[in-house]
């Protein structure tokens, strides 16, 4: 009995990424404290490059490939070399752009070009582990795609701390054991993966579909990075890689506290969702997202309450004290932000991939990446740190409702009003008694369980039966 509750999806998923979240919260925790604040920003920096480049070249790939599993299912072995073999062709053409640089760029004296290796083989890496991870969620390979999803996180921490410590070479430390714990989980996985794809036949014609598909995900991709990424860049030129590091550790913070849940449901949801609508039955997809939608409001409402309410005693808990310094400020803008860019990116914009409408997204995405920008340049010289938050906050709420409205043209989805009207209830009472228990000197802990275990409480009672159907079907 017990392991059949164990196997069931929801459990391991769950399982898996709350012990990787908890993992990067550790990271954050003691890197915040091991490494200074200009240092850390500059591994941020790192990784924010590293992100642009599989932006552009690997992201389209990876999403079309998790896009037509099901199409191809029935030539998985081709679908599969077809794959991994546009995967390595993009990687040749990555081998080129070096050379060309190496030769005709190498002259000048650019940081960033003496970085373009390490840059080249951790985004490699990264996005073969990302292509895996997808292909083994979508073939519901859940029990691997879990071990991964803590494999990796728990390797980084490990060799962070063994070439801090051990090898002394605090200037890479960071920078080399992404690299090293990427390739180590990537490669595993590709053995795994492609151990019984020997039969298997390369398909110009799933060539020609990701093409299709996906070539405008580059600019979809591109204008997310933009609006994701563009602030610290911004930082790092107003104002040093010492504000990034303060203000990537607010972010990635409460990045991880709000996202890794969203992710999880669309593990769960999306390929049920793909399934569905390739099966033409519009009216459960339909329901579908009108489930995913409740989720959101049921369960990441609340927890952007709760992080707002307590943003205090959560940045002394895990981050370093020389990273809190505005962090009163920036974690309810970031609260907020990410509910919103969540809603958006895990919600609205699986109706266009799935109605095969991504160009709609990368049109969102470029006006909001060139309002993002222009408020960047206006609002950071103005509010330092704090106009990065203003500017992104102001572009994800413009990029939501213009999604939103684009999104129901495609397919028209209805929210339950009434599970939001019991949430507010539900959320609101809870604030109320532990604003009241805060006023007569209760402990910050004890307000946590009091705030989690009541709001818990009040779901059950009067919001869980609206959500039972498919709650058993998907997660149970």
């Amino acid at each position: 009995m017990y392991n059949k509750i164990f196997m069931k999806r929801s459990v391991i998923y769950t399982i898996s990424k709350l012990v990787a979240s908890l993992l990067t919260l550790l990271s954050i925790s003691l890197f915040t404290r091991i490494f200074d604040a200009e240092l850390y920003g500059n591994y941020l920096l790192f990784v924010s490059y590293v992100i642009l480049i599989c932006s552009v070249c690997f992201s389209w790939h990876r999403l079309s490939v998790y896009r037509y599993y099901h199409k191809y299912k029935q030539t998985y072995n081709s679908f599969l070399k077809t794959s991994y073999l546009a995967f390595c062709v993009i990687i040749l053409i990555l081998l080129i752009f070096y050379l060309l640089l190496h030769f005709f760029v190498v002259r000048y004296d650019f940081d960033i070009i003496n970085l373009l290796p390490l840059l080249f083989l951790a985004s490699i890496f990264k996005s073969n582990f990302d292509l895996n991870q997808n292909l083994l969620n979508i073939s519901r390979k859940d029990v691997l795609f879990c071990i991964n999803t803590i494999f990796r996180p728990l390797l980084f921490f490990i060799l962070s701390l063994y070439f801090y410590y051990y090898k002394n070479d605090v200037d890479n430390a960071l920078i080399y054991s992404l690299i090293l714990s990427l390739a180590i989980a990537s490669l595993l996985s590709n053995l795994i993966i492609l151990k019984d794809t020997k039969a298997g036949l390369f398909n110009k014609d799933i060539i020609k579909k990701f093409y299709s598909y996906g070539f405008p995900l580059s600019g979809l991709f591109i204008f997310d990075y933009i609006l994701s990424f563009s602030d610290r860049l911004m930082i790092s030129h107003y104002l040093g890689s010492g504000m990034v590091g303060i203000y990537g550790a607010n972010y990635d913070f409460i990045r991880m506290m709000i996202l890794f849940g969203m992710i999880i449901q669309g593990y769960i949801i999306y390929p049920e969702l793909n399934k569905t609508y390739e099966k033409k039955d519009i009216s459960k997809v339909k329901k579908l997202f009108t489930f995913n939608i409740n989720i959101f409001i049921t369960i990441f409402f609340p927890l952007c309450i709760f992080i707002i309410y307590f943003n205090q005693s959560l940045s002394k808990i895990f981050i370093g004290e020389n990273f809190t310094i505005l962090s009163g400020e920036l974690i309810p803008l970031f609260s907020i932000m990410f509910l919103f860019w969540g809603i958006k990116l895990y919600h609205i914009d699986y109706i266009f991939q799935l109605t095969e409408n991504t160009s709609h997204s990368m049109y969102i995405l470029l006006f909001g990446s060139l309002v993002n920008l222009s408020l960047n340049i206006y609002l950071i010289p103005i509010f330092k740190v704090l106009g990065a938050a203003y500017a992104t906050l102001l572009s994800y709420l413009i990029i939501l409702f213009i999604s939103y409205f684009l999104g129901r043209n495609l397919l028209e989805t209805k929210m339950n009003y009434n599970v939001l009207i019991k949430t507010i209830f539900s959320v609101s009472v809870v604030i109320i008694f532990c604003f009241i228990l805060d006023h007569f000197g209760f402990n910050d802990f004890v307000l946590f369980f009091i705030f989690s275990f009541g709001y818990i409480f009040l779901f059950y009672k009067y919001i869980y039966d609206s959500l039972q159907p498919f709650l058993k079907k998907l997660y149970f």
